[in-house]
C-alpha cells in the first residue's frame, strides 16, 4: 500500500506542489510521510510549512530518507538533481522522474542501477484529484512498481501505462494539456463578456460547460464529433460558431499545436542526451 511508504519529492515548483497537494488531498499517504525538498531551500520550507509536510534541506537527505522518490524538476535542472542524489538513493527505492524528454535510460545510468525508474507525465489536474497521468516502466522496474504507480496517481485521477516513446505525445497532450484548455476557456469567456454577460457570468458558464462537456464524454462513452452533432442542428446557433472556427482555422490549429509541444518534448529529450549521454 502507498500508505505504507514514504514519498520524497524533490522539486516544488507548479507541478511538485500540485503533486504533494493531490497527495494529501487523495489520502495516499499522510502529510507526516510526505518529505520536500527544492534548489531553493526557502521555497521547500514554504511549501512544508502551507500543506505540513517535511522539508529536507538538501536532496541527498531527501533520497536516503524516501523509498519512492519523486524528481519533479525541469528538464534542464535534471542532470543536476540526478547528480545529487547520485549514490544517495536507496538500492531498493522507486525513483519516479516527471521531467518532460527525460528519458528513463539517462537516469539508470546517472543511478549507476541503484533503485528503479519509472518515467511519468502527469498535469497540474492532479492538485484537485482530477490529473492525466501517463507513465512509462524503465529497464528494471517490475510490474509491482506499476501497481504502485497506478495506486499513487489512480487516487488523483486517471493513469495510463504506455510505451515510452509514447510519452513525448502524452506530453504535448495531457502534459501541456491544461494550458491549451486554460486559454481556450479565456476565449469563450471574451466571447460571452463580448455578447453581453458579466464577467463572473461568464467564467462560471464557460468553465462548468468544459467540465459537463468532459464528464459527459466519459461517461457515455462518446466520440467528441458525436457529441457535437447532438448539439448542432441545421442553421442552429453551433452551427454558427463553427463555421467560425473552421474558417479561421481553429480545430487543425488546436491539432497542430499538439504536435509541436510533442516534438519539443523529444528535443528536449535529445538536448539532454547530447549535453549529458
Amino acid at each position: 500500500m502507498a500508505t505504507q511508504h514514504v514519498i520524497g519529492i524533490a522539486g516544488v515548483g507548479k507541478m511538485g506542489e500540485a503533486l504533494v497537494r493531490g497527495l494529501i488531498v487523495g489520502r495516499v499517504v499522510p502529510a507526516s510521510r510526505i518529505l520536500v525538498s527544492d534548489a531553493v531551500p526557502a521555497r521547500a520550507k514554504e511549501i512544508a510549512a502551507k500543506h505540513g509536510v517535511t522539508s529536507r534541506e538538501t536532496v541527498a537527505d531527501l533520497a536516503r530518507e524516501s523509498d519512492i522518490l519523486v524528481l519533479a524538476a525541469k528538464p534542464k535542472d535534471m542532470p543536476s538533481l540526478v547528480a545529487g542524489i547520485a549514490g544517495h538513493v536507496q538500492r531498493d527505492g522507486l525513483v519516479i522522474t516527471l521531467a518532460a524528454g527525460v528519458r528513463t535510460a539517462f537516469i539508470e545510468k546517472a543511478l549507476s542501477g541503484r533503485g528503479r525508474v519509472v518515467r511519468i507525465m502527469p498535469n497540474l489536474a492532479c492538485a484537485v484529484g482530477e490529473g492525466a497521468t501517463a507513465f512509462a516502466l524503465g529497464g528494471t522496474a517490475t510490474e509491482h512498481d506499476a501497481l504502485v504507480v497506478e495506486e499513487i496517481f489512480g487516487a488523483i485521477g486517471r493513469v495510463t501505462m504506455v510505451e515510452e516513446p509514447m510519452l513525448d505525445a502524452v506530453t504535448g497532450l495531457s502534459g501541456s494539456g491544461p494550458g491549451f484548455i486554460a486559454a481556450l476557456a479565456h476565449s469563450m469567456i471574451e466571447g460571452g463578456v463580448r455578447s453581453g454577460l458579466p464577467r463572473d457570468v461568464a467564467y462560471k458558464l464557460a468553465l462548468q460547460t468544459m467540465k459537463g462537456t468532459a464528464e459527459l464524454l466519459l461517461i457515455d462513452g462518446l466520440e467528441p464529433m458525436q457529441l457535437f452533432r447532438m448539439v448542432a442542428t441545421p442553421n442552429g446557433t453551433t452551427e454558427a460558431g463553427w463555421a467560425v472556427m473552421e474558417r479561421r482555422g481553429v480545430p487543425p490549429a488546436i491539432s497542430d499545436a499538439i504536435v509541436a509541444a510533442s516534438n519539443r518534448a523529444a528535443t528536449l529529450a535529445a538536448e539532454v542526451a547530447k549535453a549529458h549521454g
